[in-house]
């Protein structure tokens, strides 16, 4: 039985190969800090089988099926890529920034992430 998983991010790096197009995805790792507020804590990255038509910088929700591959670092050290084949992937709408709204309403200010 096959990992499925399910995640929001944003796309990296598109790669075309005769057989597909493989987008390098990175997705948000938060957590509550002590003072109770969600901060970064880091990324995970993913790379994503999909279909063709995103692009760099594009917000995605992705889902699909999970594959692990260990591999040898340039430095001799092992890592572990994080391969998905998505049985779905759409671009997502992307948040304004704080400084779109503030050239409509020049008030508003930032307020700390909260998890999705």
């Amino acid at each position: 039985m096959a990992i499925q998983v399910e995640f929001e991010g944003y796309v990296n790096e598109a790669r075309k190969f005769d057989w597909g197009t493989v987008y390098n995805v990175s997705h948000r790792q938060v957590i509550k800090n002590a003072a109770g507020q969600w901060e970064t804590a880091g990324y995970d990255y993913f790379d994503v089988q999909g279909p063709e038509g995103f692009v760099k910088d594009d917000k995605v929700k992705v889902k699909g099926t999970l594959k692990t591959r260990r591999f040898d670092k340039k430095d001799g050290s092992k890592g572990l890529a994080l391969q998905v084949r998505a049985t779905s992937m759409e671009r997502v709408e992307k948040p304004a920034s704080v400084a779109d709204m503030q050239q409509i309403w020049p008030d508003v200010k930032q307020i700390p992430d909260t998890p999705f």
